[in-house]
């Protein structure tokens, strides 16, 4: 993370307040303001960790993910016998907190902050799937992008999406 002397200062001064007003975490806030008062090279690349980006194609993938979700759940209502079909498949599970925290993050923002997909369940660990979910999630837009009527999926193209 490259920062000027300016941008340095701010930070410093900001872990600073930081560990006066959060004295559980103070010893973190130290260190963090130790490291860029001096421009620990090494260390400061833990910066480009907390302040991460998730690029526009992420967020417009994770927006897809959930979207495709949400067309899986109301084709499912639509149908007058959903024969096949779990309805506990249709769940949008989230991601996993330990191999794709940025997406969950994303996910978290955007139903908490942005008030978004509120019909979908955070349930008991808060979209943290437990598992990692991305290659799957790639593997079930594939096949709902393959659908002609994405929001008028039938019971066979439900299941299909889900078992993908």
């Amino acid at each position: 993370m490259e920062m000027t002397h300016a941008q340095r200062l701010i930070l410093s001064n900001q872990y600073q307040i930081m560990a006066m007003l959060d004295p559980d975490h103070a010893p973190r806030y130290r260190r963090l303001q130790t490291i860029i008062e001096h421009g620990y090279g090494l260390q400061m690349r833990e910066l480009d960790h907390e302040f991460g980006a998730l690029p526009e194609a992420l967020c417009r993938t994770i927006l897809e993910i959930m979207e495709m979700h949400h067309a899986l759940q109301v084709s499912f209502e639509l149908l007058n016998t959903p024969d096949g079909v779990d309805p506990r498949r249709l769940v949008f599970r989230g991601f996993d907190a330990t191999t794709e925290a940025r997406y969950l993050g994303y996910v978290r923002f955007l139903t908490e902050s942005e008030g978004r997909y509120p019909q979908f369940e955070a349930g008991a660990h808060h979209f943290d799937a437990q598992t990692a979910m991305w290659d799957k999630y790639q593997r079930m837009l594939a096949a709902w992008r393959a659908c002609p009527r994405q929001y008028h999926l039938s019971a066979v193209e439900i299941a299909q999406i889900i078992n993908a």
